[in-house]
């Protein structure tokens, strides 16, 4: 048996394998918003599959490490300017940095190209296998170091408002294996016609009943003017007016104390716009509230917000960074409250999944000149996993549960705050951070894939945009873009229903973790089961091709 994947002459030889591989990286980091040339990502991975025709595994390694960095650079190039620019870092420390980090993350597809050049000839087992380790491999992401789950492949199959149906069935994980299936069943086509005909029709049968379960999702949708009038078994009580201000303060004016009086009379004037178009919860972004203390070292601040919240008698979500006194030193969360029209701070969120290298310093004692990153944005402490949902039924308001910034890429996360009990689903961030680049448009269609995901509503408040509500469907029902000031009110309705992710959560990425283990458990043994004489032609192949 030979050892690849993939043959195809002509893309075997000098430098094409490279340039092949250069393309494949090209196209999934093009995939992404922005430019969101989304539908690259269905054959994104057909030139480096070709590439590993033969390739022994340093050959394939290298050629894996090439799509990937390429991948994650042009997906991932806002990190430089984020952390030079507002991190205090200077661009070559930022530049070292990010290219750290997209090393690592190129890695994975480094690991990926290994197996695939190694496991086995063209079939449907093939598909299969790299499919479920192309899954494994994203999945682990979440967990290192804080974890980086971001610019999954799925993400890019899930612009496309009809497949990201199929999110509430698998989450994201499940879109991702469809993309590798579907590409390498595409380039077992271009290889052996024949011999692939099975594993094209199977990833054709795949698309075709992906595109039926979403369509029939959608038709069973209300019209998008009409999702806040939407009839269902269940509904939690009444519908419920929300809105979200922006109030675009760039992150050069956030922390001026000169600018600290207009910031807050801006984010108090479009309050009252939002209560006077009938919101009776109104959501202020990330650290909105203009000091570094928070608003336990600002009475002032706190309480003029009580004091609007009295006057509109509305329910308001604020984010600040809440500081205490605890064992003698101080703690530093980074916190979303809830303020009662009575003008009680009812409730406080502190934010679990830190950023890391940004709110937190993994392995800070090896990595101590990645600290001015943290004292630019703050070291932060992450709360607890027990921290109750938001919600009262004295204000009319259902559980609900708070995601702040980074916390709405974790699908496995945010499953969990509906298992709880949250019936919608509100995100508050600062986006300024990444200015105008291709991170807050990757951000957003990160959180719109968890409304499909849950079937809730997801509200969303961003500083400098971009803001907006997204109906159960992934449809956006309400939006602002970077750089507005503004707010939009809209009424959403709370929901009970359970997604089969939901339900079964991360079920479906863990099964593949331990299927591509037992694929590479069931491979080696075949090699080790194999006559000496096959043994030695397949060192000698990948020997040429080294």
């Amino acid at each position: 048996m030979r050892s690849v994947a993939l043959s195809r002459p002509g893309l075997t030889h000098g430098v094409w394998p490279f340039l092949a591989a250069l393309t494949s990286g090209v196209a999934l980091g093009l995939a992404f918003p922005k430019p969101d040339l989304h539908l690259l990502i269905w054959v994104a991975l057909v030139p480096l599959l070709l590439a590993l025709r033969g390739a022994g595994v340093a050959r394939a390694w290298w050629l894996g490490l090439l799509t990937g960095f390429v991948y994650r650079a042009i997906a991932l190039y806002w990190l430089v300017d984020t952390m030079a620019e507002y991190g205090g870092l200077g661009l070559p420390i930022a530049l070292a940095a990010a290219t750290a980090l997209i090393f690592v993350l190129a890695s994975f597809i480094g690991v990926f190209a290994m197996l695939a050049a190694w496991y086995g000839p063209v079939g449907a087992g093939t598909g299969v296998f790299l499919a479920v380790l192309w899954v494994a491999l994203e999945f682990i992401q979440e967990f290192p170091l804080g974890g980086f789950p971001w610019a999954f492949v799925g993400y890019a199959a899930g612009r496309n408002v009809v497949f990201m149906q199929a999110a509430d069935l698998a989450g994201v994980y499940g879109l991702s294996a469809l993309v590798v299936f579907f590409n390498v069943a595409l380039a077992s086509l271009i290889v052996k016609r024949r011999e692939a005909l099975g594993v094209a029709v199977a990833a054709a049968v795949m698309i075709a009943a992906l595109g039926v379960y979403g369509a029939a999702r959608l038709a069973a949708a209300p019209p998008l003017d009409e999702v806040s009038r939407a009839e269902a078994g269940d509904l939690v009580g009444t519908s419920l007016r929300v809105a979200v201000v922006q109030g675009n303060v760039p992150q050069g004016r956030k922390w001026d104390p000169a600018a600290r009086a207009s910031i807050l009379a801006d984010h108090l004037r479009l309050s009252a716009e939002a209560a006077a178009a009938g919101a009776r919860l109104v959501i202020w972004p990330e650290s909105s509230i203009p000091n570094p203390g928070g608003l336990d070292r600002d009475p002032a601040i706190r309480d003029a917000i009580a004091r609007a919240a009295q006057q509109l008698d509305v329910t308001m979500i604020v984010g600040s960074p809440h500081v205490e006194d605890v064992d003698g030193g101080i703690q530093v969360t980074n916190a979303a409250f809830l303020i009662a029209p009575d003008g009680s701070w009812r409730q406080r969120y502190d934010k679990v999944r830190l950023v890391p290298f940004g709110e937190v310093v993994p392995l800070r004692r090896w990595l101590p000149w990645i600290a001015p990153l943290v004292v630019a944005v703050g070291d932060f402490h992450p709360g607890g996993l027990d921290q109750e949902l938001f919600g009262d039924p004295d204000l009319s308001l259902p559980p609900f549960s708070v995601a702040i910034c980074y916390e709405i890429v974790f699908p496995g996360y945010i499953r969990r705050q509906v298992r709880r009990g949250a019936t919608f689903l509100v995100t508050i961030t600062n986006d300024a951070w990444y200015g105008t680049s291709s991170g807050p448009y990757q951000h957003f269609a990160m959180a719109r894939m968890r409304a499909v995901e849950t079937r809730r509503f997801v509200v969303r408040a961003a500083n400098t945009g971009i803001s907006g509500i997204v109906d159960p469907w992934g449809r956006v029902v309400a939006r602002m873009d970077l750089e507005q000031k503004g707010m939009r009110a809209i009424t959403i309705i709370p929901r009970t229903s359970i997604s089969p992710y939901v339900l079964w959560g991360d079920l479906f990425a863990v099964a593949c973790l331990l299927l591509a283990g037992v694929g590479v458990i069931v491979r080696r043994s075949y090699d080790s089961a194999a006559p000496p004489s096959q043994g030695t032609e397949r060192i000698r192949s990948s020997s040429k091709e080294e």
